[in-house]
């Protein structure tokens, strides 16, 4: 006790933790400091971020003003949206057109009679044809089995039952497409008139021609090869093999056409045979509905066909006639007039009458349409490319302010690193752009200022007159462009390492142009196949490793015997795998390959499972394998090395050590020339003129600074970063030291408390000694 305050535990009385805490609190004012350090430090590091957040805004927004098409923007608007309707895409042409619709396109619609039921036993067992696929039908099908059967067909043909009045069941058939040639194919098979029996078609059998191609050529229906035979082709379980009676010139024929075995080729040879002529082919055609490749037999000069078996209804030849009332609306084209000329289309919505527009028909009428730049969308990007500019100035300027009243500081004031990214900015966006003409590269002389706070300010008459009068000088203000002098030659893209190229541009010399993979047959195919023949394909483009026998892991097609060339080229481009890959044609009489893509990386290889006998009876490939393999695009960009790509060539010069960059580094290049080019006296070299807009010249500068790994503000934060590892370092030592310092001093004091203890013992005895 002392001074009546208990000090409890404490022998001498003195309060030694506090003592303790005091010694203790003077020695660590060094790492409170420090904390207060990385405080700061902290505050920087996210100031940083905030800014590196404001100038990706504004890298997006220059992406916006730097796309290769971002000024060929467009609008459409039409003088009565109940004529027709447009929507045009970016790159259309412009212009203003005027278009009349005499009739819109139909899709054919066709029924049964009435029948009493929807539900009870039809009693046929067979197949019926529907656009070329067989159709099931059991005896216990119902009028609803049979509508449901045809639609899981998926044909292009829609069944519906209709009952406009009770114990009144009408089977309809609508085409799910419009236009002429999307006329629905219905055929009985066999001796079988299911069709006949549900009143669809007219007693008698009475036939007329299905596909009219134009006057004297009559087609059939499409189908995927002309090797295969058609009853295979449509999915017919029992194909039937009847006679054709074909009249051409007067002269009438008997053709026997065996659907189960014979291929479209076969029949057109049989119809040949018969009239000792050349009136029937198989053409290689184009799907209106689908767009694909597929093959049709064609008859020249025919003027009378019959048949039995339903073998001419079945190829689509001939279509029986409907009954009286049975076609409830007949297909049509479209028939309309643009800018005066006559033209028509198989459905009411076409992008290929003027480029790059839909235009849709609602009803016949007149009406003109525009298309015409789209400068307000254009206009709206550049005003959020400046938005995005005077905010990460003015967040710069927030995070760098000085409070003269208080004396405080925002964390980046009088920081070097993030006032240059301001004054880069500002320097950019007030410069003039390499390689303009003089009367437009600047973006003030679009109406774009800098105002005395660094902001930039749009003036919007002066805007809007550059876009109306000069809109590609505009886009040049803005994105990166490259000027090609030869057609051949299209600019694709550029990075922040291209520098402009001034007026002359950079000559671009072509040393190997980029080439197909291609093979040709050794021995040309003279004749039909002997027997069928398996070619099997693979390599890099058949998503397979081996070019070397076996072809594992790669894709077959079967060759049917019997097959001529054009058989065979026919089956290749028709197949869904091998087609969309190598294209089949023929050339002198041999079968040649060729890969849709360009370069080295376009290989392929090919190997057939049987010999090359040299009798003109096989593909003429054999069983070794071929592989096959394209060049890329080899030259020069400015004189300086390129690399190609396939058909790209891109500018890759560099010194030792990374440094040394070409002027063309990052060019990119598509190249469609066939041939090198031409380097002799007289000789005039291509070029491309590369300018970098302000859009494009901030996006590269943006990366410059945001870079993860080389960017400035990156390596700022890394390096506050750094510093605060080392400053928690330097705590941690001392905060380490304060506790040994500490274990010390608690120790001298419990000594000293101890040494009181032993003294106060003994002057206790000693006190009673004297008494």
């Amino acid at each position: 006790m002392s001074g009546g305050i208990n000090f409890a535990g404490l022998t001498s009385g003195i309060d030694t933790n506090a003592i303790i805490e005091q010694l203790l609190a003077v020695d660590k004012r060094p790492a409170d400091l420090l904390t207060n350090d990385i405080a700061r430090l902290n505050q920087r590091q996210a100031a940083y971020g905030t800014v590196s957040a404001q100038l990706l805004n504004l890298q997006a927004a220059s992406f916006s003003l730097n796309a290769l098409r971002a000024f060929d923007i467009v609008t459409a608007s039409v003088a009565d949206s109940t004529v027709i309707g447009v929507d045009a895409q970016t790159g259309a042409q412009t212009g203003t057109h005027t278009l009349s619709v005499t009739s819109l396109a139909t899709a054919q619609k066709v029924s049964s009679a009435a029948q009493t039921s929807q539900t009870a036993p039809l009693n046929f067992s067979g197949q019926i044809i529907v656009n070329g696929k067989a159709v099931n039908v059991a005896t216990g099908d119902s009028l609803q089995t049979l509508a449901s059967n045809i639609n899981a067909a998926q044909s292009g043909v829609t069944a519906s039952i209709i009952s406009p009045s009770a114990n009144q069941y009408y089977l309809t058939f609508a085409s799910t497409n419009t236009g002429v040639q999307s006329k629905i194919s219905l055929a009985d098979t066999g001796s079988g008139d299911l069709l006949g029996a549900l009143g669809v078609f007219s007693a008698g059998g009475t036939t007329s021609n299905r596909h009219q191609i134009s006057a004297g050529v009559i087609g059939s229906n499409l189908f995927a090869d002309s090797a295969t035979s058609i009853g295979t082709l449509e999915g017919q379980t029992a194909p039937a093999a009847g006679n054709a009676q074909i009249t051409i010139g007067g002269v009438t024929q008997t053709v026997a056409i065996d659907l189960g075995h014979d291929s479209l080729s076969a029949i057109a040879a049989r119809i040949n045979t018969a009239f000792g002529g050349s009136n029937a082919s198989v053409a290689t055609v184009t799907d209106p509905v689908s767009g694909a490749t597929r093959q049709q037999l064609q008859i020249t000069g025919a003027t009378a066909l019959t048949d039995d078996k339903n073998v001419l209804t079945n190829l689509g030849l001939t279509q029986r006639n409907y009954d009286t009332g049975r076609e409830l609306t007949q297909a049509q084209d479209a028939v309309f007039t643009i800018d005066g000329l006559a033209a028509t289309r198989a459905t009411n919505s076409f992008s290929d009458a003027v480029t790059g527009v839909t235009i849709s028909l609602v009803k016949p009428g007149t009406s003109d349409f525009t298309v015409g730049s789209d400068t307000a969308s254009i206009k709206t990007n550049i005003a959020a490319f400046v938005t995005a500019f005077n905010n990460a100035v003015d967040q710069v300027g927030a995070l760098s302010q000085y409070d003269a009243s208080s004396g405080k500081t925002s964390p980046l004031f009088g920081d070097v690193t993030s006032q240059s990214i301001v004054d880069a900015l500002v320097s950019n966006a007030s410069g003039s752009i390499p390689g303009l003409p003089s009367n437009l590269s600047l973006l003030s002389q679009a109406g774009i200022t800098l105002d005395q706070g660094n902001h930039l300010v749009i003036d919007d008459t002066k805007l809007s007159s550059a876009l109306a009068t000069n809109l590609d000088g505009v886009a040049h203000l803005f994105r990166a462009n490259g000027t090609p002098s030869d057609p051949t030659i299209q600019f694709v893209s550029s990075t922040g390492d291209t520098r402009p190229s001034g007026a002359g541009g950079y000559n671009v010399v072509i040393t190997q142009p980029a080439t197909q993979a291609t093979y040709t047959a050794a021995t040309a195919q003279t004749g039909n196949l002997a027997q069928d023949e398996v070619l099997t394909f693979g390599g890099p483009l058949f998503g397979s490793s081996a070019v070397t026998a076996p072809l594992t892991g790669g894709k077959t097609i079967t060759l049917r015997a019997g097959s001529s060339l054009d058989d065979v080229i026919s089956q290749i481009n028709g197949d869904a795998n091998i087609g969309k890959v190598v294209s089949a044609s023929k050339v002198g009489g041999k079968l040649q390959l060729v890969s849709k893509s360009y370069g080295a990386s376009a290989e392929f290889a090919v190997v057939s499972g049987v010999g090359d006998t040299g009798n003109g009876d096989t593909g003429g490939i054999g069983t070794t394998v071929r592989d096959q393999k394209g060049l890329d695009v080899a030259g020069t960009i400015n004189g300086e090395s390129a690399t190609g790509i396939g058909q790209y060539l891109t500018g890759s010069q560099q010194g030792a050590g990374g440094t040394g960059k070409g002027s063309a580094f990052g060019l990119q290049l598509r190249v469609t020339a066939t041939a090198p080019t031409p380097t002799g006296p007289g000789a005039t070299i291509p070029t491309v003129a590369f300018t970098s807009g302000i859009a494009d010249v901030t996006r590269n500068y943006i990366n410059t600074q945001t870079d993860v790994y080389t960017g400035a503000l990156s390596t700022a934060v890394n390096n506050l970063q750094d510093n605060v590892k080392d400053i928690q370092s330097s705590i941690d030592e001392i905060n380490g030291r304060l506790k040994d310092e500490e274990s010390t001093l608690r120790l001298k004091f419990t000594a000293m408390e101890t040494a009181i203890a032993r003294i106060k013992a003994n002057s206790s005895g000693l006190a009673q000694l004297a008494k």
